[in-house]
């Protein structure tokens, strides 16, 4: 039999025929249709349409847990002091069933009844009710719709019968799935014995516990709890011997799904646990959420609460209208709201975070709690709806309030307040409560910071590192280390578990700061978890430019500790991972781009001229190739504007004879192309012969990422204009890096030539010739320097270094102006290493720590130019 099969009575008898369901029917459906008796004209009618299922229940929760907290406020609002929850590990097999029973009032017929009187309900109107009702909708049962087909209702009412109901939801609709409007389903009442109940209950997954649970109803809860949201005590409901048992069979996809950690927390979180209602889940007790954290302050609602007024949280609205509290100890603390009433609870600020689920507690638990009849309505937003709260106080902080008069506010899911006045009020009273707090940690903090004299003799004292430790815990916990982390896997390796472990106390969260080369792709800082040491990049072209002298290593590692802990803050304000690794991003291009426009090196010039040659507007090129006729060791003076090319530069060269002039000058003009080549018309030859006419240049230089082929080079040839690429200009940069100073009285021949081609030839030959010239190394500079003997920056000079070399190789080679031209090409890699004039030579580090230095920026040579004659 399929389940479209609608011939069969569902108890078997010969009642008023009503749909079943045949295959895919549970064992305690069919159990009980079958046990006991039918209780003559007590059939329970149901007339709920198939789309209003549909519109009202599947779209209505947001995830199967969140139909326990239905039926658990059943059992709140029926007065129950005991819930037990039976959840099998398994919940796909297709005998798993669900289960909830509790202590509360029970059904009898006329309560079968009213339960699925759907979109009715007396809860709120009932002056008899045991405690405050959070039912008002009469749609909580149909939560059950998302996980099962079959609900059974299994009572005990105060009559002593007990009574079976079962539902199965396809029964619903049988041939007419998209109707609105059906005819009553009939469900038929059984009245059981206890055995009867015991034999059926059998069946389910910890059946067998089942019965042992329901004599065990009514137990004291063997642990108290002080409620933090206050208010008056109330007694709970004298036993009645009642129980109801609802059993849920049969699962659909969204039952199987329910994840039991999940499902406990939920419960431990939003609901009212406490010393007159308890929960047992598969058998265990729960408790609720505890803070296992010390408390730097807390405050009651009531007389003693600082905050006496605020106001209202209206968007847009700038007529902040104010509302003043009324305290009052009468009965209990609590304060008096205008428009909604009492309002209990307490407001904490704890030393340490609290949220992300911290292994010392149970789960993330700062924020706004809002409680309503006992129970909170905002677990999942612990903002309330409320925004700019990142600060570092907020993950210290937690809220707890009671406002039974938002009740009239409360959406029809139970899981949120429906905008309007009332939640104004209460969003405003929030932030008044969070401001306050926050000003009480900005005070402990500003306190607890080192002033100016500690910081400059570097016992910085423990509340800069806090945030560090913080969010290092948090990362270890959740397994998701920070961005900043040297990540070794995906997730926290067994060894920085193991490292972090033995971190009791803030000054143990960082033993050293290291200067480590880690790639040029790599950030400026990053912490070991395993050493706890902070690493600063060598390899970071930022590092490479500012960190040459042991002053400017030390600004740069205040500076990387600063950027490390705010990182580091970003992540305790509760700042998402995404988001502050877009903050890191950001920051690290920006030093990448501070390195390029401040202190430039041979290559990165050479690096620049490539980039900016392909750019698309001319400026980027016009800055660098300034910069790389300096490094060449022309004299240039920067023009630009309209009527100027972008600058003049001049040969610094003595004459041979003194009727001679030996230097010369250019005028020199970038044309950058996205395209790679620069085309004729857009070179502008009769301006650029002008711009040298006006100038009194003797040449004139175009630089650019390529040419033309053809008219160019007519043009070029009968106006005297040099075309060079960017490429050629920057394989004379690197020449000049490792062999100082080029020629440029021979360099002067390249001007003679106006075919792009020829000017490469040119280029190819001038550094094969310097590449055989008597040179000297960089190792026999270090060498002579290690021999002269400093240990700090000190000034040398050139004749000094060249008289060493000379005695150590028994030669007449080097002489002083050899010397000085190999010094020169070092300091344009490291320029504010070592600075050369005339013959005195500044240094500002040690040999060994000047020769790291100078290898580094080695290392970095572009790819491109390593295959060059300049190599």
């Amino acid at each position: 039999m399929t389940e479209s099969d609608t011939s069969i009575d569902p108890d078997g008898t010969d009642a008023e025929e009503a749909p079943s369901v045949g295959a895919g029917e549970s064992q305690v459906v069919t159990t009980f249709k079958s046990t006991g008796s039918v209780v003559p004209d007590a059939d329970v009618k149901v007339t709920i349409g198939p789309q209003f299922l549909e519109l009202f229940s599947n779209q209505l929760y947001t995830s199967p847990n969140k139909t326990f907290e239905e039926l658990i406020s059943n059992s709140w609002d029926a007065g129950a002091t005991d819930v037990r929850i039976g959840l099998p590990d398994d919940l796909s097999d297709s005998d798993s069933a669900i289960w909830v029973l509790d202590n509360g009032e029970s059904m009898d017929i006329e309560g079968f009844k009213r339960l699925w009187s759907v979109a009715t309900s007396e809860k709120s109107a009932r002056v008899d009710a045991p405690r405050p009702q959070i039912g008002k909708f009469g749609i909580g049962k149909l939560a059950t719709y998302l996980l099962a087909h079959q609900l059974t209702y299994v009572c005990r009412a105060s009559d002593g019968a007990i009574r079976v109901v079962s539902m199965d939801y396809r029964w619903i609709g049988g041939d007419k799935p998209n109707a609105l409007h059906i005819d009553p389903v009939p469900l038929p009442v059984r009245e059981v014995t206890e055995q009867d109940v015991r034999d059926v209950i059998s069946k389910i997954h910890g059946g067998s516990d089942i019965w042992g649970e329901i004599q065990a109803l009514g137990a004291p809860p063997d642990w108290s709890s002080s409620d933090e949201y206050g208010g008056q005590e109330i007694s709970p409901p004298d036993p009645r011997g009642t129980w109801t048992l609802a059993i849920m069979t049969s699962l659909k996809d969204e039952g199987r799904r329910i994840k039991s950690g999940i499902l406990k927390r939920m419960l431990r979180t939003s609901l009212p646990l406490g010393s007159t209602f308890s929960i047992h889940f598969n058998g265990t007790q729960l408790e609720s959420s505890k803070i296992e954290i010390e408390k730097m302050e807390s405050w009651t609602l009531g007389p003693d609460f600082p905050i006496k007024r605020f106001s209202l949280d209206r968007r847009g609205d700038e007529d902040n209208e104010e509302l003043e509290l009324s305290p009052s100890d009468e009965g209990y603390p609590h304060l008096v709201i205008p428009e909604l009433g009492v309002a209990t609870g307490s407001l904490s600020l704890y030393k340490e975070p609290i949220s992300q689920g911290k292994s010392n507690i149970l789960e993330s638990s700062n924020g706004f709690f809002v409680n309503i009849l006992g129970r909170v309505i905002n677990p999942d937003d612990p903002y309330f709806g409320l925004s700019n709260l990142n600060h570092a106080a907020w993950a210290r902080f937690r809220a707890t309030v009671r406002i039974d008069g938002l009740n009239d506010s409360v959406s029809i899911n139970r899981e949120g307040l429906l905008e309007g006045r009332s939640l104004d009020i209460v969003r405003g009273l929030l932030k008044a409560m969070f401001n306050h707090a926050r000003s009480v940690y900005d005070a402990a903090s500003k306190a607890n910071w080192p002033d100016a004299g500690d910081i400059l003799t570097e016992a910085w004292g423990t509340v800069p590192f806090e945030p560090l430790k913080s969010a290092i815990e948090q990362g270890i916990s959740s397994g998701e280390l920070p961005s900043f982390v040297t990540k070794l896997d995906d997730e926290p390796t067994d060894a920085q578990r193991s490292s972090w472990g033995g971190v009791t106390s803030h000054s143990d969260v960082v033993r050293d700061v290291k200067f480590t080369p880690r790639g040029v792709d790599e950030p400026v800082v990053e912490y070991d978890l395993e050493s706890r040491e902070v690493i600063v990049n060598e390899s970071h072209p930022f590092v490479r430019e500012y960190g040459d002298s042991h002053e400017l290593k030390l600004l740069l590692r205040d500076q990387a500790m600063a950027d490390l802990l705010t990182s580091a803050y970003m992540t305790q304000l509760g700042v998402d991972h995404a988001t502050t690794q877009q903050v890191e991003l950001y920051r690290d291009q920006l030093l990448r781009l501070l390195a390029r426009l401040r202190r430039r090196t041979g290559f990165q010039i050479a690096e620049l001229l490539d980039q900016a040659a392909s750019h698309k507007k001319d400026k980027a090129l016009e800055v660098i190739l300034g910069d790389a006729l300096e490094a060449l060791g022309f004299i240039v003076e920067r023009l630009g504007g309209s009527d100027n090319p972008e600058g003049v530069a001049v040969a610094p060269l003595s004459p041979k004879r003194t009727s001679q002039t030996a230097s010369y000058s250019f005028t020199y003009d970038a044309k950058s192309s996205a395209k790679k080549k620069v085309k004729t018309g857009n070179v502008g030859t009769g301006g650029l012969v002008r711009h040298r006419e006006d100038h009194k240049a003797d040449h004139t230089l175009v630089v650019g990422p390529g040419f033309e082929d053809g008219a160019l080079q007519k043009e070029c040839k009968t106006q005297l204009i040099t075309p060079m690429t960017a490429a050629d200009l920057g394989r004379l940069i690197i020449a000049t890096t490792q062999r100082g100073q080029l020629d440029l009285d021979k360099l002067r021949g390249v001007f003679k030539l106006y075919d792009p081609a020829e000017v490469a030839k040119f280029v190819d030959e001038f550094l094969a010739d310097s590449a055989a010239a008597p040179s000297l190394s960089y190792a026999e500079i270090f060498d002579a320097l290690e021999e002269i003997g400093f240990d700090s920056p000190d000034m040398l000079t050139s004749p000094v270094i060249a008289k060493t070399i000379r005695d150590r190789n028994g030669s007449a080679f080097p002489t002083k102006q050899d010397v000085a031209k190999v010094l020169q090409g070092m300091q344009i890699l490291t320029p504010h290493l070592i600075r050369v004039q005339g013959d005195n030579v500044f240094l500002g580090a040690r040999p060994d720590k000047f020769r790291q230095a100078l290898l580094a920026q080695v290392a970095q040579l572009p790819e491109k130019f390593k295959k060059t004659g300049a190599a």
